[in-house]
C-alpha cells in the first residue's frame, strides 16, 4: 500500500510539472512571436534594401519616386516615427545633401531628426518643386482627366500630382470628387453609384468597369 501510495504521488508530480513546463514554454513562444513582431527596423538593414538616393536634380517625378520608395520601404521594414527622417536624410547626395546639412546646422542634429515626416516631405517639396512648377501641376490635377481609354497612365499621374500638391485636395470627398471627375463618362456613373470609401477603392473598381468594357469590344 505504501509503495503503490508513493507511485501515485510522483506520477501526480510529474504530471504537474509537464502541465507548468508546457504552460512555461507557450508563454516564452508568445513573448517570442510578439518581440518579432513588434521589432522595429535598424538602420542598417534599412539601407540594406533601400537603395534609391535623392540628389536634388531629379525634378517633381524623382522626387515623388523617392518619397514613395521610402515610404513603402518603412511599412516592410516597421521603421519606427522617430527613425524615418533620420534614415531618410541618409539616402540624400549631391546638392540635396548640402541643403539638408544647412538646415541641420541651423536647428541642431537631433531636432532636424525630430522633425515630423509630413513636415519633411513639405520642407522637400517646397524646396525642389518652384512655386511656378506647383502652379502647372495644380492646373493639371484640376484638368486631369483619362485618354482614351488609358486609366492606368491617368491612375498614375493623378497620384503623383495629389502628392505634390496637397493643398489642392481639403478632403477625402473632395478627392474622390476629383478623381473620379477625369474618368470616362462609360464608367463614371457606375463607379459614382458605388459609393467607393476612399481612394484606393475607387480606382480598383475603375479598373474593373474598365477591363469589363474591354472584354466586351
Amino acid at each position: 500500500m505504501l509503495n503503490q501510495l508513493i507511485a501515485t504521488r510522483v506520477a501526480e508530480a510529474l504530471a504537474a510539472a509537464a502541465v507548468t513546463h508546457a504552460a512555461s514554454t507557450q508563454e516564452e513562444n508568445n513573448l517570442g512571436s510578439n518581440s518579432s513582431q513588434n521589432k522595429t527596423c535598424n538602420y542598417k538593414e534599412f539601407r540594406a534594401v533601400m537603395h534609391e538616393n535623392f540628389r536634388g536634380t531629379e525634378g517633381a517625378v524623382g522626387l515623388t519616386r523617392w518619397f514613395e520608395k521610402l515610404e513603402s520601404q518603412f511599412g516592410i521594414s516597421n521603421v519606427s516615427e522617430g527613425d524615418r527622417v533620420k534614415f531618410a536624410s541618409s539616402t540624400l547626395l549631391d546638392g540635396a545633401l548640402t541643403w539638408w546639412n544647412v538646415y541641420v546646422r541651423s536647428v541642431t542634429l537631433d531636432t532636424a531628426h525630430a522633425t515630423p515626416w509630413s513636415d519633411f516631405k513639405a520642407m522637400f517639396i517646397r524646396k525642389y518643386c518652384p512655386r511656378n512648377e506647383i502652379k502647372q501641376m495644380e492646373n493639371e490635377l484640376w484638368n486631369l482627366k483619362v485618354k482614351g481609354t488609358n486609366l492606368t497612365a491617368y491612375n498614375q499621374r493623378f497620384q503623383e500630382l495629389i502628392l505634390l500638391c496637397p493643398e489642392m485636395i481639403p478632403n477625402a470627398d473632395r478627392l474622390l470628387e476629383r478623381y473620379i471627375e477625369g474618368l470616362p463618362l462609360s464608367i463614371k456613373g457606375n463607379v459614382t453609384s458605388s459609393k467607393p470609401v476612399d481612394l484606393h477603392e475607387a480606382i480598383d473598381m475603375a479598373q474593373g468597369l474598365m477591363y469589363q468594357q474591354h472584354q466586351q469590344h
